[in-house]
């Protein structure tokens, strides 16, 4: 039983190892093609804060307590704020004068803030700070729910 495992875990380490060294360098952030990259880029924030508030309506209108669901209306007004935090962050790229990006042998190592604007764009770079605590109110939400009662 164990050699079976043993070998099973040591093949798909091996293939895992070989995609990884395999493919190719994947950015974080991707550049969407012209303005209708843009725009259907945000059609989808647009459905995703739609899909979410409706969700939350339902979950204060009918009044949802007990374990997990306060944490699940915390994950549901973070998902919602990042989503308008990322939204405003997208359409502000556009206004923002590229000279503002400090840039060291090509590659972009600073942002020059002058303005309010500027600290706003710049704080909507960082909304992993919002969505990393949205995603641990859900796990506790669902932690919660899978225990049995």
């Amino acid at each position: 039983m164990w050699k079976i495992f043993l070998h099973k875990t040591h093949l798909s380490l091996f293939l895992l190892s070989l995609t990884l060294l395999w493919s190719d360098p994947a950015g974080a952030v991707q550049q969407h093609g012209g303005a209708e990259g843009l725009v259907s880029h945000e059609i989808g924030h647009i459905l995703f804060i739609t899909g979410m508030g409706y969700l939350l309506f339902w979950v204060y209108r009918l009044r949802m307590t007990g374990g997990g669901w306060a944490e699940f209306k915390v994950f549901l007004w973070l998902i919602l704020c990042w989503n308008f935090l990322t939204f405003s962050g997208h359409w502000m790229r556009e206004a923002v004068d590229p000279e503002k990006f400090i840039r060291v042998d090509g590659k972009i190592t600073g942002y020059s803030i002058d303005s309010l604007f500027d600290l706003f764009f710049y704080l909507t770079r960082l909304d992993h700070l919002v969505l990393l605590p949205c995603f641990l109110f859900l796990l506790l939400a669902l932690k919660k729910w899978s225990r049995p009662v």
